[in-house]
């Protein structure tokens, strides 16, 4: 049945690996060819033999189902039904969570993380002067007990990245208070909620919401000027393209914003302005309260400001907010466009940016391409 199936190019299913599959390999033209066409041939029938999609499938849905595994190398199955992303690469599993724990984590990597990072916010605060930079616990750390008992043991024998890291950035006369690591507040949270879905790795849900609160009346001191809330519904989960055959589901909540008197736009739509650019960086979106009162809040980020920058229009009279994970696709003049629209145009009271825990050794690299950005 695969050979017939695979003959008639019939009845294959679609391919939802979160890799590029082999390509058909093309006739040999010399000698050369003809030693590397078995390789080829090989790698190309491994991965298109007839209902190897269905397999693939079925594998993972029997996996998951009957023994509770995740047929994932990037993906981690905890405790109670939790799902762990543990890293950007395939060819490295568990590197995020050992980054995390501190595993192979040295005494210079550390003090070049805040060498870094000090020298990204003494930039940021020239450009405006009320700046924060908060890094977001990640759910292997606000969730640690609920990572499998094995990861716990290895995590156990080093020191963690994140909190030496920010204390110490803290220390800094000029950046005191302002580089924002809310794990404990995060802890608390747990009691009374979601902090994170159990299937997802982005900060997602109402889970933020909470935290923007808790940012904007203590360390931004503004009163609440509305409240968002919103009915649950089932959204598919971000971690979904890892583990075809398994319907991975978040239930969340969808926030009624025009209730709260509140214009919430995601997209290219909401800049007119600067339309272009907006479509270059892609996850970009602005929300304004129709009274039009309140300071305005610019929100630069990674994939985890996405979350959370909608809750800030409870205390904000606008908000917008870009991610900087596509700015490298601007060029150096469109850059220095897009900075003097953001920083002079809009005129933040204030700027804020959102970057995941795990990224405290890289995060500057595309955000600094917007803050050095020169005509």
């Amino acid at each position: 049945m695969p050979v017939l199936i695979h003959l008639s190019g019939k009845w294959q299913g679609s391919n939802t690996e979160n890799r590029v599959l082999a390509s058909a390999p093309v006739l040999p033209a010399n000698m050369a060819d003809v030693l590397k066409f078995p390789a080829l041939a090989d790698a190309y029938l491994n991965d298109h033999f007839g209902l190897r999609n269905n397999l693939v499938a079925w594998n993972n849905s029997l996996r998951y189902h009957l023994l509770g595994d995740v047929n994932a190398v990037q993906l981690t199955a905890g405790k109670d039904g939790f799902i762990f992303f543990n890293s950007h690469a395939a060819n490295a599993p568990l590197s995020m969570v050992h980054f995390l724990c501190g595993k192979n984590v040295s005494v210079q990597d550390r003090a070049g993380m805040v060498e870094t990072a000090s020298r990204f916010m003494q930039t940021a605060l020239q450009l405006k002067a009320d700046s924060y930079l908060l890094m977001v616990p990640t759910k292997p750390v606000v969730y640690a007990e609920k990572m499998p008992d094995w990861v716990q043991r290895q995590c156990q024998l080093y020191t963690p990245t994140l909190p030496g890291v920010i204390a110490r950035l803290n220390e800094e006369p000029a950046l005191a208070g302002r580089v924002i690591y809310p794990l404990p507040e995060m802890h608390a949270l747990k009691a009374r909620g979601e902090v994170y879905p159990k299937n997802t790795f982005h900060w997602t849900g109402m889970g933020p919401q909470p935290v923007a609160q808790w940012l904007s009346e203590t360390y931004f001191k503004h009163p609440r000027l509305t409240s968002l809330t919103g009915k649950m519904h089932d959204v598919p989960s971000d971690i979904q393209q890892f583990l075809p055959g398994v319907t991975l589901n978040v239930p969340t909540r969808d926030v009624d914003y025009a209730l709260a008197g509140i214009h919430a736009c995601e997209g290219v739509a909401c800049f007119p302005e600067w339309k272009g650019v907006a479509a270059a960086l892609g996850d970009v979106s602005r929300f304004s309260r129709l009274k039009k009162q309140g300071p305005r809040l610019l929100l630069i980020s990674d994939s985890f400001g996405h979350g959370i920058a909608g809750f800030f229009s409870e205390y904000y009279g606008e908000v917008w907010h870009l991610s900087m994970n596509s700015i490298n696709l601007l060029p150096e003049a469109e850059r220095a466009r897009l900075k003097k629209i953001v920083f002079e145009d809009f005129a933040p009271d204030q700027v804020l940016y959102v970057f995941h825990d795990a990224a405290i050794s890289y995060f500057e690299r595309a955000p600094s391409l917007l803050l050095n950005a020169k005509d």
